[in-house]
This record gives structure tokens, sequence and C-alpha cells, in this order.
């Protein structure tokens, strides 16, 4: 017998995708976690058109030892920036750990592998509608210029 109102058990499972070259998310992706690894290249992520309740997250899935390795996530064309805000720091925690903060200009966001981006560091973007709005964690090798993992371009 079903009960009615109830979900199905496979509803609950976030969809998942390993990243590899460069992607344009489509709408329908929305709810999407997105694993990225040392891919040894640079790729581009595209967001889709600004959309309210739009949700991406993007984990880090294997420490970023290669130093051809980075991240673009950009916005579609010209509509909308990325804003937020995004700690930065070492694994071993004795660097001074710095907020990367953006008041709304950006519509870039870059994680650069070469000081050493380790896995677990992830980003989560959600859209409002008229912005994308992004936060998250990014942790270096201790050591590293961890400034320089993470950075929001216009």
């Amino acid at each position: 017998m079903s009960k009615v109102g109830r979900a199905s058990r496979n509803a609950s499972y976030k969809r998942v995708e390993t990243i590899t070259a460069s992607k344009t998310i489509l709408p329908a992706e929305s709810g999407e976690v997105y694993f990225i690894g040392d891919v040894g290249a640079s790729i581009d992520i595209t967001l889709p058109a600004l959309k309210a309740g739009a949700y991406f997250k993007f984990i880090i899935s294997e420490d970023m030892d290669n130093n051809s390795t980075v991240i673009d996530i950009l916005t579609a064309g010209a509509a909308g920036t990325i804003q937020g805000m995004v700690r930065i720091g070492e694994l071993d925690g004795t660097g001074t750990p710095t907020w990367a903060i953006d008041g709304g200009s950006a519509t870039k966001l870059t994680i650069d592998g070469n000081p050493d981006v380790n896995k677990g560091s992830y980003l989560e973007i959600e859209c409002d509608g008229s912005n994308w709005w992004v936060s998250g964690q990014v942790i270096c090798d201790a050591g590293g210029t961890h400034t320089d993992a993470f950075a929001w371009d216009a």
C-alpha cells in the first residue's frame, strides 16, 4: 500500500557529476553537486542564466598539486554578478585565514591549483534571480600563498 504525500526513497539523493573539462551548466541541472579533481589544465565552468532558486555545489575531490590546474566559474553573458564571501586558509591552520569578499562587480571566480588547493575545499553558489551568491572554503597546503588560491574577477 502506498503512502500519499510520501516522497520516493530515491528522491532525496542529490545528482552528482565529475567535471574533467570545460562545461556549460544547463538550467535543468540546478541542485547538482560537481566534483572537480586535479585536471591539469585550465577549465571554464559557465553558470546558466539567472533563475531564482538555482543552486550548485562544487567540491574539490582530490588535492590540486598541479600548477596547470585553474578552474574559472563564470556567469552566463553579462547577466548578474557573483557576490559573497569565501574563507581561504592553510591546511595546518598556522596561517591566518582570510575572507575573500566581493560586493557586486565580479562575473568570474578562479580557483588556482598553484598553491596546492586541498580536497574538501568547496563553493556553494545560489541565485536570488538577480545575482549569484557564493559561500565556501578553500584550503591550501601549509606554507603556500593561500590568498592566491581564490580570486574574484570582473
